[in-house]
């Protein structure tokens, strides 16, 4: 092998452990819901290449307002989907699209976009 070779081939294994770490490994910090009015949880989910914040608690019991905000034009983004609630929502860019839930049950429960390529996770406690 000549150096080009060696270059390439360390580059290359460089961006795939990246994309495994990006992919698979990294769980990003969760963000706790603060309370806002009337006691209702409440977070804002900015929708850009995934979910900001991506992984999110909240008290069990209480009820859980998730407001989304559309900020791309790729068609994955278009629809959140929380399938142990069985809520689904249309996000149309640039609007904020409130769903509101009551966990009752501690647990993880993921949320997904339609295409099933975003995800985040709901940690209730």
């Amino acid at each position: 092998m000549n150096t080009t070779q060696i270059v390439v081939t360390l580059v290359g294994l460089g961006v795939i452990g990246w994309i495994i770490w990006y992919f698979w490994l990294w769980k990003g910090e969760a963000v706790a819901a603060g309370v806002g009015a009337g006691g209702v949880q409440e977070v804002d989910v900015t929708v850009r290449g995934g979910y900001q914040p991506a992984a999110i608690e909240a008290k069990a019991g209480q009820p859980l307002r998730l407001n989304f905000t559309r900020r791309e034009a790729s068609m994955c983004g278009e629809e959140v989907v929380l399938p142990q609630f069985g809520r689904r929502a249309h996000l149309p860019e640039n609007t904020t699209v409130g769903i509101e839930i009551t966990p009752q049950a501690p647990g993880e429960y993921e949320f997904t976009c339609g295409m099933n390529m975003y995800k985040g996770k709901l940690i209730v406690r």
